[in-house]
């Protein structure tokens, strides 16, 4: 009995290092995080069978928590500022046309190719320079 304890407790502890880096962490901190993210749902979007894997969905939700974030909040130097919905087409981002999240991902990785340096930078950063900082309208 106490074997068969250890050897759970063991399995326990050492699955999520011998988890895959791609599936262990749940969070998109880092450009590299959002970049791996949005490449696992570019890479689906080519070759669609199965579910969509985990990280794609974590992209997914990136991109829209991330423009629902400009809706409400401006950075204003070091400070926040909060927003009221944006009231004219000039406080709104120019992006053309609807887009899917698939779309919206390429412009993260074309992005993270023009400006490597953002990927050891907060993920926020690389979204601000490919989407802007202001709501789409």
């Amino acid at each position: 009995m106490r074997s068969t304890a250890r050897i759970v407790l063991l399995l326990a502890l050492g699955a999520p290092v011998l988890a895959p880096p791609a599936l262990a962490g749940s969070r998109i901190s880092t450009g590299q995080d959002l970049l791996a993210a949005c490449r696992a749902l570019a890479d689906h979007q080519l070759n669609p069978q199965g579910p969509t894997p985990r990280p794609a969905l974590l992209c997914r939700q990136y991109i829209a928590g991330y423009f629902a974030s400009t809706r409400y909040v401006r950075d204003s130097g070091d400070t926040k500022e909060a927003l009221d919905l944006p009231r004219s087409a000039e406080e709104c981002a120019s992006i053309d046309g609807p887009q899917s999240y698939d779309q919206l991902a390429s412009r993260i990785l074309r992005q993270a190719e023009w400006q490597p340096a953002l990927l050891d930078r907060p993920a926020v950063e690389l979204a601000r320079a490919a989407f802007g900082s202001k709501p789409p309208c």
